[in-house]
């Protein structure tokens, strides 16, 4: 409460609070009379509470603690749950206990030294399991601004000592960390780092001819195969291969694209030495890859990588060949998700001298189309924030974007004027604030920058009168006509009777519009896309794996300081990006996903694209084969590197491929019901996770 009257959200408030009151407190009982002090009915109260047992007191006192706690809910008017029928009942389980252990990391991970780190976070977890609310409140909190920290802290959790106690895991000959050469052309010298699962006897490894090469998952920044050894060693038993798990660099250490090249490094030493670099046989070599989450996303980086160098390396006549398979758990395809701004902003911002609040503007990007869910700046007492935002000025947009104008500021502090200490903290904060938003050092910037103006943004829109709070989405989108001609037309007459008609008239506007639902709904429902439609990121925003702030900040630590990418083309970042000639090319996919996961559309999306691919190159081929693509262009040919010379044989070679291939063999994707993100990690929780995992290796059998 203090750092509410003080009017700054502080943890170092909020711990002064808590041990002011447990002091008072603690000098009232040891120095003051047995007995209360004379206020009110207070010593009346303590004659009464006599006749009970000290057990009964302590027990009543936090009975009625708790039930004043959850007056709300006890009356029924505690706030809805967003949850309610969203996750099955095991992986809501799951979530549970993910969620307190989660909760539990984080607030044990600033502990020094590691051994007490491990007791205390075992401890808090226990707390947090038992009071869920907390937990949730807990992870809010952490999440809203994650660090690195923070999250290694709790996805890699199954590497605590005392968890790895109740983790079971399959026994294996062989887990083996070992070192791997880069290939010779490669630019990189860093060894990569790798995890061999091996369930057969060792010496079986020198017969072995086919592997299981493994991406995992850890949004780029944590996690290593060690943390994902259940579900290593289980396939390393089921399918009796090897299991090579790579253990790639993490952000912000390595940014990108290091993790992609590694990747591809990797299957280019396995794929040139047939295995032999890891003990395989060395005479014949099939390789599955497989990825799940972040993982997937590199593991599509190979097979784009490998199509890429066969095309730039085809005179040669050495062509590195593609994986069997490929599978695909949860995989983060997009990082086009609508938060980075696009360059051409950023030319504007760094002209415009428009002034205005950067909490309006986020209030202003409101999803119209929700209520509170999706109100950035939340849907209640939203027309009295904005009032009060009139009366004050704020720091204008010309403060938090001076750096983005000046660009060429000379260096040559001598002549600066003297400033004051209070002026001196601001110009640190305008300088901090301008290098945010500057832009990478290898963009040429243009010469000069726009004078520096006083002027505002002057924004006058009111947005309450669009929101309706006390109605939901369905109930407003049935009035055909805009509330603001209703409003005129009322103000225009004061006619009793115009009023009576129009009111008339209202009703039947209504009764139309419900006829017309009513008619609309015995068609049957409108395919995907003619309304509005969310994205799965915006839509399952409120994830308890995945949250948006940890996708910004993954994303963020994993492009690094010296990049900007263009996220609408650049496919090895967003490799749902990816041409449809590289698409057509790709080998058979699994693929499968949470049907809750916010990643769900890179799934469906990606399998869709793949599938449009084939079909069209089955097409330009049919039409080529037959002499008819000269009609409709050059166009046509799309994995071609060079038009002019095309190997009819090879033509007709790849056509009968697709002859003998159905859809399915294509690309194979399944969704799972009321599951979201990381169930292949709660396979100690989640019976079913553990059968999907089993499931996933009968692919290669």
């Amino acid at each position: 409460m203090i750092d509410h009257l003080v009017g700054r959200p502080s943890p170092s408030w909020k711990r002064t609070q808590v041990f002011l009151v447990i002091f008072f407190w603690l000098w009232r009982i040891l120095k003051s009379n047995s007995g209360p002090p004379r206020l009110f009915w207070l010593r009346k109260l303590n004659r009464i509470l006599q006749r009970f047992t000290p057990w009964q007191i302590v027990v009543s006192t936090l009975t009625a603690m708790y039930a004043v706690r959850n007056f709300d809910k006890v009356l029924g008017l505690g706030s809805p749950e967003p949850l309610a029928g969203l996750y099955s009942n095991s992986y809501y389980r799951a979530t549970w206990i993910n969620t307190g252990l989660d909760a539990g990391f984080a607030t044990a991970m600033s502990i020094r030294p590691k051994w007490l780190r491990d007791i205390c976070s075992i401890v808090f977890s226990v707390y947090y399991i038992i009071y869920a609310n907390e937990a949730d409140e807990k992870l809010r909190r952490f999440r809203a601004v994650p660090t690195v920290e923070m999250l290694r802290s709790t996805w890699e959790k199954t590497t605590n000592p005392y968890i790895r106690l109740v983790v079971r895991v399959p026994k294996v000959t062989m887990c083996r960390k070992i070192l791997l050469p880069r290939p010779r052309t490669s630019t990189y010298t860093r060894p990569i780092t790798a995890y061999l699962y091996f369930a057969l006897p060792v010496n079986k490894l020198s017969e072995a001819t086919e592997l299981i090469l493994d991406y995992p998952g850890g949004g780029f920044v944590a996690m290593s195969p060690a943390h994902h050894e259940e579900r290593l060693r289980t396939w390393a038993v089921t399918t009796r291969r090897p299991v090579l798990s790579i253990d790639y660099g993490k952000a912000p250490e390595y940014p990108y694209p290091f993790a992609i090249d590694e990747a591809f490094d990797t299957y280019r030493v396995l794929v040139e030495s047939a295995g032999s670099v890891i003990g395989m046989s060395g005479k014949k070599f099939n390789v599955v890859i497989s990825g799940d989450s972040a993982g997937a996303a590199l593991a599509v980086n190979v097979v784009i990588k490998t199509l890429e160098y066969n095309q730039t390396h085809a005179s040669r006549g050495f062509a590195l060949p593609l994986p069997l398979t490929v599978i695909l758990s949860y995989a983060a395809l997009d990082f086009n998700f609508t938060s980075w701004m696009s360059q051409d902003h950023l030319r504007i911002l760094r002209t415009e001298q428009s002034s205005g609040n950067l909490q309006e503007l986020a209030e202003q990007k409101d999803h119209l189309s929700h209520i509170s869910p999706l109100a950035m700046g939340g849907d209640s007492s939203f027309a009295a924030r904005s009032k009060r935002a009139k009366l004050q000025r704020r720091s204008s947009w010309k403060d938090t974007i001076r750096g983005l104008a000046h660009v060429s500021e000379k260096k040559d502090h001598s002549t600066s004027p003297t400033l004051s200490p209070s002026s001196s903290r601001r110009s640190l904060r305008r300088r901090t604030l301008s290098h945010v938003f500057q832009p990478p050092v290898f963009i040429k910037e243009p010469s000069g920058s726009p004078p520096d103006t006083d002027s505002e943004l002057d924004e006058d829109e009111d947005y309450s009168q669009r929101r309706e709070e006390d109605r939901p989405l369905q109930a407003r989108v049935k009035y055909i006509y805009p509330h603001s001609t209703r409003l005129s037309t009322w103000l225009e007459t004061g006619s009793e009777k115009q009023q009576q008609e129009l009111s008339a008239a209202v009703l039947e506007a209504d009764n139309k519009a419900v006829r017309a639902i009513t008619r609309e709904g015995k068609k049957g429902k409108e395919p995907i896309g003619v309304r509005l439609t969310m994205t799965s990121r915006s839509g399952y925003f409120q994830d308890r794996v995945i949250s948006p702030s940890m996708m910004r900040a993954m994303a963020i630590l994993y492009i690094g300081p010296y990049r900007n990418p263009d996220f609408s083309t650049d496919y090895y970042l967003s490799p749902i990006l990816t041409p449809n000639h590289l698409l057509a090319q790709f080998p058979p996919l699994l693929m499968q996903c949470g049907e809750k996961d916010p990643f769900v559309d890179d799934t469906v999306i990606f399998a869709g694209r793949v599938r449009e691919a084939k079909r069209a190159r089955k097409v330009e081929l049919d039409l080529h084969l037959s002499g008819k693509s000269a009609r409709f262009g050059e166009n046509l040919r799309m994995s071609e590197a060079n038009p002019g010379s095309i190997d009819m044989a090879l033509l007709q070679k790849e056509r009968d491929k697709f002859a003998q291939e159905t859809e399915d063999d294509w690309v194979q994707m399944e969704l799972f019901a009321e599951w979201s993100h990381g169930y292949l990690q709660m396979a100690t929780l989640m019976t079913e996770a553990k059968a999907v995992s089993h499931k996933l290796t009968a692919v290669d059998s």
